[in-house]
C-alpha cells in the first residue's frame, strides 16, 4: 500500500520531460543573461581584464549590454575596448595609443585650437577632461624616440558616463587603471599613477604666494591693480607636470577671472598654435611665420623642451580688452617660470608691439 502510494506521487515521463526543458531554459537563460548586466563579467572580458567590477558598476547603465569590439597589443602600447549597447552604440569606450602619429592625431582632434580643458585631474594624474573624453598623457622615458626624433607618449582616453560639472571618480579610475596597465606592459617607464577617490581638481582660490608650482610665480610678478580694489587670488588648475598646465588670476571676491595662463608641451601643439594666432591676432603680411605675438587680449611665447616644442598662452577676460600691455609682462613671467621648471631653452617672447585683435 505504501509502495503504491509512492508510485502515485512519481511524475509521469511526459511531466519529467517538461520540467527538464523548463529548468534547462531557465538555467541557460539566466547564464546567458549574466554578461548582459553583471559588471563582474565585463571586468574579466573587456580591456585586457584591467578594470575593476566596482568602477564598471558605477559607469555602466543598468540595461542590456554587450562587450564591444576589442583590439589589444599592449606590448606596443595600443588598445581599444569597451562595452556597447545592443544597437552598437557605446556605453563605455576606451583607447590607448603610443604611436607618435596617433598621439598627435588624438590630441589635435581634441584641441584643434588650444582652449582650456573642461577640468583637470587631481595632482599626480597628468590629464584633463576635454570635449571627447577623459585623457591621460604620460611620457615614456624607457621607450626610444621615433625616426623623427619625437618623444614617445602614452595617451589613454576614456569616454563614459560623467557629471559635466564635477566628473566621475569611477571614469577617471578606469582611465588610470588602463594607463597603468598599458604603461607596464609596453615598458613605457612612466611612474605608476594613484587611483583617485575624486575626479577633478577644483581648488579654492588662494593668495598668489600659496599658488605652488602652477601659480606661485604670480607672487613675484608685478600685478596690475584690481579694478575692485580687492586682493587678487589664483587657481592652479593643473598638475605642474601635465602636458597642459594652467593658472588663473581672478578677483578674490567675485571669483571673476582677470587672466588665464597655460603651457602646452609637445610637437603636437605646433599646428594648433599657428591656427590660434591666425584666428586671434591681426598680423601684418611680413610677420614671421611662427613668431611670438601680443594682441589687446592675447599673447603667446614659445620654447624648446627636451627637443620638442612648448607654447605659452595668456588670455585676458573679455571685459579686459586693450589689456595687452598689462598682460605681456605676466606672460613673460609665466613663460620664464615654466621654462625654468621644465629645463627648457630657446625661450622666444613676444615683442612690445601690441597688435589688434582679430574679430
Amino acid at each position: 500500500m505504501a509502495a503504491a502510494g509512492w508510485r502515485r506521487r512519481v511524475p509521469s515521463g511526459r511531466v519529467v520531460a517538461v520540467l527538464v526543458v523548463v529548468l534547462v531554459v531557465l538555467a541557460g537563460g539566466g547564464y546567458a543573461a549574466k554578461p548582459l548586466w553583471q559588471p563582474w563579467w565585463y571586468a574579466t572580458q573587456v580591456c585586457a581584464g584591467l578594470l575593476s567590477t566596482g568602477d564598471l558598476a558605477d559607469v555602466l547603465p543598468a540595461e542590456q549590454l554587450k562587450a564591444g569590439k576589442e583590439a589589444a597589443d599592449l606590448a606596443h602600447g595600443r588598445m581599444s575596448c569597451g562595452v556597447d549597447t545592443p544597437d552598437d552604440h557605446f556605453a563605455l569606450l576606451a583607447d590607448v595609443d603610443s604611436d607618435p602619429d596617433e598621439v598627435d592625431r588624438r590630441l589635435n582632434g581634441e584641441f584643434a585650437i588650444p582652449t582650456t580643458p573642461g577640468f583637470v585631474f587631481p595632482a599626480g594624474i597628468p590629464g584633463f577632461q576635454g570635449q571627447l573624453g577623459h585623457y591621460i598623457v604620460q611620457e615614456c622615458p624607457d621607450l626610444r624616440r621615433d625616426s623623427l626624433g619625437r618623444k614617445r607618449r602614452l595617451v589613454t582616453r576614456v569616454i563614459g558616463k560623467w557629471d559635466e560639472k564635477h566628473g566621475t571618480p569611477a571614469t577617471l579610475r578606469i582611465a588610470v587603471a588602463l594607463a597603468n596597465g598599458a604603461s607596464e606592459q609596453a615598458g613605457c617607464g612612466a611612474p605608476k599613477l594613484p587611483l583617485p577617490q575624486r575626479a577633478v581638481l577644483r581648488p579654492t582660490p588662494v593668495p598668489p604666494a600659496k599658488g605652488g608650482a602652477g601659480c606661485g610665480w604670480l607672487a613675484r610678478a608685478r600685478l596690475p591693480e584690481n579694478p575692485t580694489g580687492k586682493p587678487w587670488r589664483v587657481v592652479p588648475r593643473a598638475d605642474p607636470h601635465a602636458a597642459i598646465t594652467h593658472c588663473a588670476l581672478m578677483d578674490g571676491t567675485s571669483g571673476f577671472p582677470y587672466a588665464e595662463f597655460s603651457g602646452w608641451y609637445g610637437d603636437w601643439t605646433d599646428e594648433s598654435f599657428k591656427t590660434l594666432v591666425t584666428a586671434n591676432v591681426s598680423l601684418p603680411p611680413d610677420f614671421p611665420d611662427g613668431g611670438q605675438a601680443m594682441s589687446e587680449d592675447f599673447g603667446i611665447a614659445a620654447a624648446r623642451c627636451d627637443g620638442e616644442s612648448a607654447h605659452y598662452l595668456a588670455r585676458s577676460a573679455p571685459d579686459r580688452r586693450h589689456a595687452g600691455r598689462e598682460l605681456r609682462p605676466l606672460l613673460v613671467a609665466f613663460a620664464r617660470d615654466q621654462a625654468e621648471r621644465r629645463g627648457c631653452g630657446h625661450l622666444a617672447l613676444p615683442g612690445k608691439r601690441i597688435f589688434p585683435s582679430r574679430g
